[in-house]
This record gives C-alpha cells, sequence and structure tokens, in this order.
C-alpha cells in the first residue's frame, strides 16, 4: 500500500462492528480500548497489561474466528513479535556461553556467506539486528510457501546491496535463520524454547499451531474484504505435526514469526523483557542498544537486539522497547517502558493495517492510552 491516507478513508466506511466479550479492566480504560478497536476496525483482540507485579489488566473484543468470541485465553500467532522471543531465548543462551559474534559457519551444516563479501564472517548478533545483509526476496517469498530449503533460497536473490555489518534492512528470512543457528547449536528449536523462555517462566506456546491448546485465531484483512480467513486457525492446528528435529534447511520458517500463545502469556514474556530478573541487567541493555536506525522506514524506530526501539515524544514521553508484528491482516503488538514499569501485549484476528512509517496506527493509538496516561490502572 503506497496511499495510507486512501486506505484510512476507506477503513473509515467499514462499520466498527466488535464489542467488549470480557474486561478486567476498569471502566474507564476499558472503554478507551474499546475504542481504539472499533477506530481500528478490529475483527477481534485480546490485550493484557501488565506492569512489574504482573497482569494489570485484560480485555476481549470482537470474534477470534467467524461467530467464536475472542476470549483472554484465545491463543494467536504473533507473526513477528515472535524475533523478540526469539531474541531472549539467544540472549538466555549468551549467558550460558553462546557467543553473539561468532561465525555462524561454526554451527551451520552448510556456508552463510554474502557472495560480495565470502571471507565476512555472519554472525547471531548481526541475524537478529537485521544487518547481516539479508533481504526477503522472491527466492524467501516463494520458498516458504513451497517448502523450499534454505540452501537453494539463499542462492537465489536473498542478499542486499550492503555488505554484513554494514547497513541495515529488515529481513525475515535472517530472523528466521537465527533460529536454524541456535538450532544447529544446541538442538531442535522448539524444545530449546520450550527448555529456555517458555518452561521458566511458566508460558505455554509453541511455534507449532498443530500443538497450540485452545482456538487458535483466524486472522482477516479488513480491505479488501475477504469472506475467508487469510489465516486459518482450525486448519492450521488440523494439519500433521512434524517430529522433532534439528533441520537447518527447513527450519528457518519457526522463529520470525510462527509462535502461537495467549495474550496473558505473552505479556508474562513482555514482563520478562522488561525487568532484571529472568535476563541479567546486562543482557537486557544489550537488547535495547540501538544498532541502527529504520533507514529510510521510520523516523522514530530504532533496532537492537530483536528489539523495536521507540522514541517518539508525541507517543510516549519515554523510550519504549518490544515488537511490533503484521501478518495475513493480523496486527499485534509488544510495547513496554522499563522506566514506569508498564507495558502492553494486543493480539488481533485482524485489523487496520494503515501505518506511519513501521508502527501501525493501532499501535500508536494504544502507546498513547498506555504510555501518556498519568494514571496507571492498579
Amino acid at each position: 500500500m503506497k496511499n495510507w491516507g486512501l486506505y484510512r478513508l476507506a477503513v473509515k466506511g467499514l462499520p466498527p462492528g466488535g464489542r467488549i466479550r470480557e474486561s478486567r479492566l476498569p471502566e474507564e480504560w476499558a472503554r478507551r480500548a474499546e475504542a481504539i478497536l472499533r477506530k481500528n476496525r478490529c475483527v477481534g483482540a485480546s490485550l493484557c497489561l501488565f506492569d512489574g507485579e504482573g497482569a494489570a489488566g485484560t480485555l476481549a473484543f470482537g470474534d477470534a474466528r467467524r461467530g467464536v468470541p475472542a476470549e483472554i485465553r484465545t491463543v494467536y500467532r504473533c507473526a513477528s513479535v515472535s524475533k523478540f522471543v526469539t531474541a531472549l531465548g539467544a540472549m538466555k543462551l549468551r549467558e550460558r556461553g553462546l557467543d553473539l559474534d561468532r561465525d555462524v559457519n561454526d554451527y551451520l551444516p552448510f556456508s552463510l556467506r554474502h557472495p560480495k563479501a565470502p571471507d565476512k564472517p555472519i554472525t547471531l548478533r548481526m541475524l537478529l539486528t537485521h544487518t547481516a545483509g539479508l533481504r526477503d526476496g522472491r527466492a524467501y517469498n516463494a520458498g516458504i510457501g513451497q517448502g523450499m530449503g534454505l540452501s537453494e533460497i539463499l542462492a537465489g536473490d536473498s542478499f542486499a546491496p550492503h555488505l554484513p555489518g554494514e547497513g541495515w534492512e529488515y529481513s525475515n528470512l535472517g530472523g528466521g535463520i537465527a533460529g536454524a543457528v541456535m538450532e544447529a547449536a544446541y538442538g531442535d528449536f522448539e524444545t530449546l524454547m520450550q527448555e529456555t523462555v517458555f518452561s521458566p517462566l511458566g508460558v505455554t506456546a509453541t511455534y507449532y499451531p498443530q500443538k497450540a491448546q485452545g482456538t487458535l485465531a483466524d486472522a482477516y484483512r479488513i480491505l479488501p474484504k475477504s469472506k475467508t480467513p487469510n489465516f486459518n486457525g482450525a486448519q492450521r492446528q488440523g494439519k500433521p505435526l512434524p517430529v522433532p528435529c534439528r533441520d537447518a534447511e527447513h527450519h528457518y520458517n519457526l522463529a520470525h514469526g510462527s509462535l502461537c500463545l495467549s495474550v496473558s502469556d505473552l505479556a508474562k514474556i513482555g514482563a520478562a523483557g522488561m525487568g532484571i530478573g529472568f535476563l541479567k541487567k546486562e543482557s537486557l541493555q544489550d537488547m535495547r542498544t540501538g544498532v541502527s536506525p529504520f533507514t529510510g522506514r521510520a523516523k522514530n524506530l530504532w533496532q537492537g537486539i530483536g528489539t523495536f526501539i521507540l522514541r517518539d515524544e508525541k507517543l510516549s514521553p519515554r523510550t519504549l522497547y518490544g515488537h511490533q508484528g503484521m501478518a495475513y491482516g493480523a496486527v499485534h503488538g509488544l510495547f513496554f517502558d522499563p522506566e514506569a514499569g508498564r507495558g502492553y501485549a494486543l493480539l488481533t484476528a485482524g485489523a487496520s493495517e494503515a501505518r506511519r512509517g513501521v508502527l501501525a496506527d493501532l499501535n500508536a493509538d494504544m502507546i498513547r492510552l498506555v504510555f501518556r496516561e498519568d494514571v496507571w490502572i492498579r
């Protein structure tokens, strides 16, 4: 979409639809949150506000599937918010000895090199910060749908013009390869993340829709409107479950966007990234250190290790950290303010995809509500 102004006008012409299904928020907060979801034409959504004490309030809105109300326990595919979770896992492994600056060829069963710099190592840090010289080309977009091997995808148009470490370009391929590197070093990625992140945090999550417990939400694109979901939760849950194994050639499709979990569990992960405890202070600081601005894409965002760094006084008086996810029409957000000790997790079944730069209008509206309020909800 090149003209988001026209898109916004078209969105305004759609019926707001949706209503609160359940709420554990103060009435005024619930009313404002509902207004934001209706304004952005959310099909369905689950929201959790959190602070240092845990979940501070929750709200469910609209439908997770046609005729199936969204609930707080509804499971969603959280798209690129997965990258923040992958980064938490990588940082935990670093505290146990993983070197983020080591040549990933020491782990992978094939060589990962930029064709213009065959002697320059690519590192896990580069993959997690989108500075590895990779891009999502035609080969990636075709290959991920066809189940192509990573070696074949890399032989296509998967490298950016800049060399590794010398530029930034957001890459789902690079985020996925980061998980493949972790798997090659330590074992099956799903099992690794269960043991490293989810179990210690008491989180129920999985990278395989077939293992999702409960209703897995659909995802609809509101414009152009479709009667069938772009992401069909029931259909994905019904597919055969792969056998756990190390497979760097094909497991590049997990870490970048395939995580499935409820909003309450995502809030637990957000809280772990907000405060010291799960990770050491040094690890958190490293994740929050800006490596590069979102060159040419956004003036208010910087890239950390698996982390969006948002500096925009029009939205929040302080710097925010987290990640956004957008796929199949769904718009998700996980953002927190470590200084104030508050954050939000938002998962949707479809919403307006209008954005300014990179940040979706839906997340901008939610940020204004959560981080500019003088009074917290407790």
